[in-house]
């Protein structure tokens, strides 16, 4: 008895609560992300640690640039004094590969971890391995055994949504092919709309697993290497998980249970990271020293337009002095022409002629005096 073994008794003790394969999976999928919350929320605050490090990490590489052996000393003690552990990000994923490798094996080859062989022989076509005791013998008696030997039920059993059956992966369903415990075909009729729901289930495993990734990348500023760094993994991750669900690199591809498995794991996820970032409160921002040049070049330039405003202005001011002047030179000029108007000189004119009329009657009266 192996480790293969005991995941399929888990599964077989959910399907007994349950008669149901998928929500069997469901289950011992959250018992699993249960068991693995303390690392999951340590590793959670260890990546928003790792954000206010940042900028310091980076301090003491371009310091100790020259140092490899300095370099790693300063950076660890770094680590050591704010709590972060670099590779603890890794350890609730590498205790998750055993339980996924051992999925994928229960799901396409479930009656063999129960305690049966293939036999072309018997009726059913396995038969039960003699002398099996303990946990062995518990699943060769099982209800999911039952229904897994049963003909009439072992299609249903591994039927989870319309069109989808959690034993048959994507290229199955494409090929119209069986599998080793079911028979028949995982998608009679045409391979596109028999392979569309093992396309969907996979697109949406893809989803999730970039969604939650992008959830741990908010609040990093947009300079900042290592949130460059992981945008890409964020982008590659994804894409690469679909095309080995697919199977389009190598091996048949992910069966639709384990598919199952990690779309429950990812939703789990998002909504614990968002229940523990809401906790820690927002991510800061890191400023990189990018971003310190970028922000001064934009206050020199902001200097240099309030400069060439303030240019532009008394350019304006002048501009309008210069104006203001050549009016009022105007106006001081405007008079002179009037004083030598045809007006004026007549008004002197019929001054000087009503003087030159007065003076013969002065003269006139004052003769007449002298003669009195």
């Amino acid at each position: 008895m192996g480790f293969f073994e005991v995941f399929a008794g888990a599964l077989a003790a959910f399907y007994a609560i349950i008669p149901s394969f998928g929500i069997a999976i469901i289950l011992l999928t959250i018992v699993v992300r249960i068991l693995l919350l303390p690392l999951s929320i340590k590793q959670t605050k260890s990546m928003r640690e790792m954000q206010v490090v940042a900028p310091e990490v980076k301090k003491i590489q371009q310091k100790y640039k020259n140092d490899r052996q300095k370099l790693n000393e300063e950076t660890m003690k770094l680590y050591k004094e704010h709590g972060v552990n670099p590779f603890g990000g890794c350890l609730p994923l590498l205790m998750q590969m055993p339980l996924f490798i051992a999925l994928y094996q229960v799901v396409r080859l479930n009656l063999r971890y129960m305690g049966f062989r293939v036999s072309e022989s018997a009726a059913t076509g396995f038969v039960a391995i003699a002398g099996a005791s303990g946990l062995l013998a518990a699943l060769q008696s099982s209800k999911l055994a039952e229904d897994l030997l049963d003909p009439a039920t072992r299609e249903t059993v591994n039927q989870f949504l319309p069109g989808l059956r959690l034993d048959c992966n994507f290229l199955q369903a494409w090929r119209d092919v069986g599998t080793e415990t079911v028979s028949a075909t995982c998608g009679p009729g045409n391979p596109l709309v028999a392979s569309l729901p093992y396309l969907l289930l996979i697109g949406i495993m893809g989803f999730t697993t970039y969604y939650q990734q992008r959830q741990l990348m908010s609040g990093r500023g947009p300079q900042d290497q290592q949130a460059q760094q992981m945008q890409m993994v964020m982008r590659f991750m994804p894409i690469l998980l679909m095309a080995f669900a697919i199977g389009i690199p190598i091996g048949p591809g992910f069966p639709a249970g384990v598919v199952l498995y990690w779309v429950t794991t990812n939703a789990w996820t998002i909504v614990q990271q968002k229940i523990i970032l809401a906790r820690l409160g927002p991510a800061p921002v890191v400023a990189t020293s990018a971003s310190k040049s970028g922000a001064k070049g934009k206050k020199t330039e902001d200097k240099s337009k309030k400069t060439e405003d303030k240019s532009k202005k008394t350019e304006d001011k002048t501009g309008s002095d210069g104006k203001a002047g050549a009016k009022s030179d105007d106006k001081q000029a405007g008079p002179s022409p009037k004083t030598s108007s045809k007006p004026r000189g007549k008004k002197t004119q019929s001054r000087q002629s009503g003087n030159g009329s007065r003076s013969p009657a002065r003269s006139g009266s004052n003769k007449k005096k002298r003669r009195r």
